[in-house]
């Protein structure tokens, strides 16, 4: 991606087809490629869910290159804003624990893995709840 004055040049303008884009890169394997996607709409940005999928999704492509600290650090900013993502950031502190698994933190993967768990019982209660309302 090119640098156009300070901000990089998206290859497009909606940042729902620019998180699938990079989802693709992530999928095909080009880790640094989607990296540099997310990063620049990380930047650019205002809209927070958009911003807390791609932290999350940065997050996953700094594990697989084995860049564990950056990866963690993106996972955070994920969970910072884990009200903005659709299951309350359960999904980031599953891959969080999997990168604290990996560089040997047992103590702190087992607090990911078991604050994830809660979100998702959370979660599946309050889908419960309401689908029994509904007719």
């Amino acid at each position: 991606m090119e640098e156009s004055g300070k901000q990089r040049k998206l290859p497009s303008a909606d940042p729902g087809m620019l998180i699938d884009m990079g989802n693709e890169l992530l999928q095909m394997g080009e880790f640094e490629r989607a990296i540099e996607l997310f990063e620049a709409l990380i930047e650019r940005e205002k809209g927070l869910t958009f911003k807390a999928k791609a932290y999350n999704s940065c997050g996953i492509a700094y594990a697989e290159l084995g860049k564990y600290e950056k990866a963690i650090e993106y996972f955070e900013k994920a969970i910072e804003l884990r009200r903005y993502l659709v299951d309350f950031g359960a999904r980031t502190y599953f891959n969080l624990a999997r990168v604290y698994e990996i560089v040997g933190n047992s103590k702190k993967a087992k607090e990911c893995r078991e604050k994830g768990e809660v979100l998702q019982e959370e979660l599946y209660h309050c889908w419960v709840t309401h689908s029994d309302t509904l007719e």
